[in-house]
């Protein structure tokens, strides 16, 4: 795998929210948090792509009774 490319960037953003993330993803930095939050959000739009992609295509009991959206 190559380098991956780091760009310096100023944001404005919420302290409370920055020191949120910290402690959920337990980082050490508030740019350690960003990027593991920002990792989070790739990542889950990945999985989100993939279960949109399977959606409909196998037979999967609900045993809750629940209807699909």
């Amino acid at each position: 795998m190559g380098a991956v490319a780091k760009v310096r960037k100023q944001f404005v953003l919420e302290q409370q929210k920055i020191d949120q993330v910290r402690k959920i993803v337990q980082a050490k930095t508030d740019t350690e948090a960003i990027t593991r939050a920002l990792d989070i959000i790739i990542e889950n739009s990945r999985i989100d792509a993939a279960l949109q992609a399977v959606r409909g295509k196998g037979r999967i009991k609900d045993v809750y009774g629940r209807t699909a959206a």
